[in-house]
């Protein structure tokens, strides 16, 4: 787990998950850790592309959960902690 590199400030109003997409795509990465607002289809896709592993727990709405490194999740908080 290294520093966080960039960051994007959005409006109040703005979703946080929709600059998902452009900070995964600016940087490579082995995994891109994010908590359950970002589970989507589209963020997944994305990490898996830049050739990621994307440890985003499921939102309890999902059909079909989809797994994910609980170990490597944990390290999610470090990132909160900085922020």
């Amino acid at each position: 787990m290294g520093n966080p590199v960039e960051f994007i400030l959005t409006a109040g109003q703005e979703s946080d998950v929709a600059q998902a997409e452009p900070l995964i795509k600016a940087h490579k990465a082995d995994a891109s850790i994010a908590d359950k607002a970002y589970d989507s289809d589209a963020v997944v896709a994305a990490a898996k592309r830049r050739g990621a592993e994307a440890v985003i727990p499921s939102k309890k709405n999902r059909k079909v959960p989809r797994d994910y490194d609980k170990h490597l999740y944990k390290d999610r908080k470090k990132v909160e902690w900085f922020i």
